[in-house]
């Protein structure tokens, strides 16, 4: 389904990475950037294109060291048994996981940034994955980048340009712009490398699934 997608065009595509158009083409023929066919005619999801550009490295002098995705997680905010049976509910679940209980007022928060992110574009990056995350990083919510990990018993429909099933959810929660935009660059990175999912698929302890991002982030290999 492509509800709650918002696809861009080869051109638009290749005015937003400033690519040539033959190249962005080869890029979807070749499954680099996710995309799909309508008649002659190639579409792509706006949020699957901006995970392409987030994981491009970028090289700059001066700034701290980059965050670690495997940093950013820890066993408390992991739940290897979400069960909403929907998108709401996910959330809601996802949200849990980050917010104190009884804090009411920043769960609530919370759940409507990442609500409005998703009905903007989903941000789910195809392979059963997804990105919740606000459009802007929520000062006050959080004093560290926190990155929680939930993953679905059975899958839902989450808006996927693939039409598949998430399963896997990585919620994004930073206390300022930079460390937002950092921890999305790595974790997209992550998530480009072939096998990340069926290894994930395969990890059912959060101590291996921390070693295992870890791992994951040091390897230069995709």
């Amino acid at each position: 389904m492509l509800t709650n997608i918002e696809l861009m065009t080869l051109k638009e595509v290749a005015q937003y990475l400033q690519l040539a158009e033959p190249a962005i083409s080869r890029m979807a023929r070749d499954g680099e950037l996710a995309a799909q066919k309508f008649g002659n005619a190639w579409r792509f999801s706006r949020t699957a294109v901006e995970v392409w550009k987030a994981a491009q490295p970028v090289v700059a002098a001066g700034l701290p060291e980059p965050l670690t995705v495997a940093g950013a997680m820890s066993a408390e905010h992991m739940n290897l048994a979400v069960k909403g049976a929907d998108k709401d509910a996910v959330l809601h679940e996802l949200v849990g996981m980050v917010i104190e209980r009884g804090n009411k007022r920043h769960a609530e928060l919370f759940f409507q940034a990442l609500k409005s992110r998703e009905d903007l574009c989903s941000t789910c990056v195809n392979d059963g994955i997804a990105i919740p995350h606000a459009r802007n990083a929520l000062v006050g919510l959080v004093d560290k980048p926190l990155l929680a990990y939930g993953r679905h018993v059975a899958g839902i429909d989450f808006g996927a340009m693939d039409g598949q099933p998430v399963r896997h959810f990585f919620l994004l929660c930073a206390p300022n712009v930079r460390e937002h935009l950092q921890l999305l660059s790595r974790l997209s990175r992550i998530l480009h490398k072939a096998n990340f999912r069926k290894r994930l698929e395969a990890v059912s302890v959060p101590a291996d699934i921390i070693a295992f991002v870890r791992d994951a982030e040091k390897s230069p290999s995709t």
